[in-house]
């Protein structure tokens, strides 16, 4: 798997989170696909995972473009 940092912006709080050297935090996404990550319109993150509950309906930003797209939960999410 692929690890990909995508960074909150900085009104997303975020407590707990990494943080990138400038200091905002960010979600990983693993995935096996890197080169379709352009194409992504949301990230999902797994309902019962506390460490992103306060994040959903909220946003990250898409690493090189810095697009902004949901942050959704859905139980299909690997919480591992």
């Amino acid at each position: 798997l692929y690890h990909l940092r995508y960074p909150l912006p900085e009104e997303a709080g975020g407590d707990g989170l990494p943080r990138l050297p400038d200091g905002r935090p960010y979600l990983v996404v693993a995935t096996t696909r890197p080169e379709t990550m352009l194409g992504d319109t949301a990230v999902a993150v797994h309902p019962a995972d506390d460490r992103y509950a306060d994040l959903v309906g909220g946003e990250a930003e898409l690493p090189l473009t810095g697009r902004r797209i949901p942050i959704l939960a859905d139980e299909w999410v690997d919480p591992e």
